[in-house]
């Protein structure tokens, strides 16, 4: 079966969610199957641990801005290829006559449209119409499978869940790098990971870290690793009014290395998101078995960490979690080595490989899944 991928999230330098979950996915898949062929369409030449295969071609297609890339230059290239079956990892997909498998990561925007900027709404509204024409649906999480038949009326037996990953290699052979930790002047700390903005809630993280250094005094600070987004502004003007802002470090976005030390050095990672597709954060925390409390989310809780590091209550309950788990030794232990046996369900190269069966199962005239 001849296979298209869009793979132009996988070039991109700063990579966050959507692009690692693309390079994470596609790498997997070249590297299990042999029998399909594969035309990898991208803006420029990729790596050759994507292209070093004999069952591989990579079509780069140059566009001079950076805009509607899938939409205009790939629908038009696509055509002269004769696809089976067409992949896309992220939210768009190309006109084009062959079967469409698309993946759908989350539905934020239809929960919090003022989040989004005009032509980020468009352009996931636009891709969100595919969704009816594709022929199957790959979701991170049935919390969004759910998402996707509640906006989009999808029949569910057209979406399939195929969780995350984590790249077990990278992060099983850390090493300290003390180098980083003094970049940042960094020494004892909580940190967040993600994007700065409204729905990651981050107001109510500072909230915590205010109540928290008022019981127990400001011997933690508190690491901001992410980008700006929506209501940044306000985020750092709630920041400047904290009687502990110079305890609050904001790095923006730092180097995949430099993230992985920081997270692994750090004395708890917090997550209290409003929204969320996956959490793909919270398996690098458990990997490095770094203790964690997140938001009791759906999608969170789909990962099925201990009890303890789930919370609502981003006040009480979350500052005597957190005072608890670090003065307990044993106690932060046990709730490591607990949450790091989930990782078993949690291998890219089982992501690649129910991918594949879906590819494969598509290639009957009826398409069914």
């Amino acid at each position: 079966m001849n296979i298209g991928i869009d793979c132009s999230r996988i070039e991109i330098k700063q990579k966050t969610g959507t692009e690692w979950y693309s390079y994470y996915i596609i790498k997997n898949i070249l590297n299990i199957d042999e029998e399909n062929q594969y035309f990898l369409f991208s803006r420029e030449k990729l790596s050759s641990e994507f292209t070093n295969f004999s069952n591989v071609k990579n079509i780069v297609l140059d566009w001079p801005i950076k805009k509607f890339w899938t939409i205009i230059k790939l629908s038009l290239s696509v055509k002269k290829y004769n696809l089976d079956l067409f992949f896309s990892p992220a939210h768009n997909l190309p006109i084009c006559g062959s079967k469409k498998l698309i993946t759908w990561h989350d539905l934020a925007y239809e929960y919090y449209p003022k989040y989004y900027s005009f032509l980020q709404k468009l352009s996931l509204k636009l891709g969100a119409k595919n969704l009816r024409y594709a022929n199957a649906i790959i979701s991170p999480s049935i919390a969004t499978k759910n998402d996707i038949i509640k906006f989009y009326e999808i029949n569910e037996d057209k979406i399939v869940v195929v969780p995350h990953g984590i790249d077990f290699e990278k992060y099983g052979n850390i090493n300290d790098n003390k180098e980083v930790l003094n970049k940042f002047n960094l020494q004892n700390y909580f940190v967040y990971m993600g994007r700065l903005e409204t729905k990651k809630n981050i107001e109510s993280l500072i909230d915590f870290y205010d109540n928290y250094c008022c019981e127990f005094g400001s011997h933690y600070d508190l690491v901001l690793i992410g980008k700006p987004g929506y209501g940044y502004d306000k985020i750092e003007s709630r920041i400047n009014n904290s009687k502990f802002k110079n305890y609050i470090k904001i790095l923006g976005y730092v180097s995949e290395n430099e993230k992985i030390q920081i997270l692994k050095n750090s004395s708890m990672y917090l997550n209290f998101s409003n929204f969320e597709g996956f959490g793909m954060t919270i398996l690098e925390a458990v990997i490095l078995k770094v203790p964690l409390l997140i938001s009791d989310l759906e999608v969170f809780r789909e990962i099925n960490l201990d009890e303890v590091c789930y919370t609502n209550d981003f006040f009480k309950d979350a500052v005597k979690k957190v005072a608890k788990i670090l003065r307990d030794e044993e106690f932060k232990n046990y709730l490591v080595e607990k949450n790091y046996k989930i990782l078993n369900f949690y291998k890219w190269e089982n992501s690649a490989r129910k991918t594949i069966e879906v590819f494969n199962n598509l290639k009957y005239k009826n398409g069914k899944i």
